[in-house]
């Protein structure tokens, strides 16, 4: 595979996840920011060897930390971050996928240090 296919992978998955963490809390996605964070992701993933970048493909145990890590570092965490800690209460929980709760957990264990 070549490497621009596992990046348009990478990308298509992390922006899929991103969109569907929005729609499980029913929030407008901050769509601009997204695709920031999509590039971000693309730079990122630019730095790594295709050995590296296969193995993200393949085990989500490497991918989402970075995912993590990029969702974080692009500034979706500090986007919606009143209204989303609001929502962040156990009811809530129970309906995420566990990727959803992934993202969430990054507004959960990060403290704010600014006000959107």
């Amino acid at each position: 595979m070549l490497q621009s296919d596992s990046i348009q992978i990478l990308r298509q998955e992390f922006r899929t996840h991103l969109e569907k963490f929005y729609a499980d809390l029913n929030l407008a996605p901050p769509y601009h920011s997204i695709e920031k964070a999509v590039q971000h992701l693309s730079n990122t993933l630019r730095t790594k060897s295709e050995p590296i970048q296969q193995a993200l493909l393949s085990d989500p145990e490497e991918k989402w930390p970075l995912f993590e890590e990029i969702f974080h570092a692009s500034g979706l965490s500090r986007k919606h971050r009143g209204i989303i800690t609001q929502l962040a209460q156990p009811p809530l929980f129970s309906t995420l996928s566990e990727e959803s709760l992934r993202f969430l957990r990054v507004f959960i264990d990060t403290p704010s240090s600014s006000h959107n």
